[in-house]
């Protein structure tokens, strides 16, 4: 299984990536300090309500099976 919602965790994989071939450490710093937070937040209150609102109970059941950010291991 994977994330709720992989456009976030890729976003923040490709501004890391861009900070560290910019060589710029204060730019990954930024990245984690203000994008992840709010990422995390957005996705939260807004977007998973949104989703909850429109699709209603096969999505609860979605959520329920499937982290919020990070894959778990797979079950053998």
């Amino acid at each position: 299984q994977w994330t709720r919602n992989p456009m976030v965790l890729s976003a923040l994989i490709g501004l890391v990536g861009l900070g560290l071939w910019l060589r710029s450490p204060l730019f990954v710093a930024w990245t984690l300090a203000v994008f992840l937070p709010c990422g995390i937040v957005f996705l939260k209150y807004y977007e998973e309500r949104e989703l909850e609102i429109r699709l209603g109970a096969p999505y609860l059941e979605y959520r329920a099976k499937t982290p919020m950010l990070w894959p778990r291991r797979p079950q053998k």
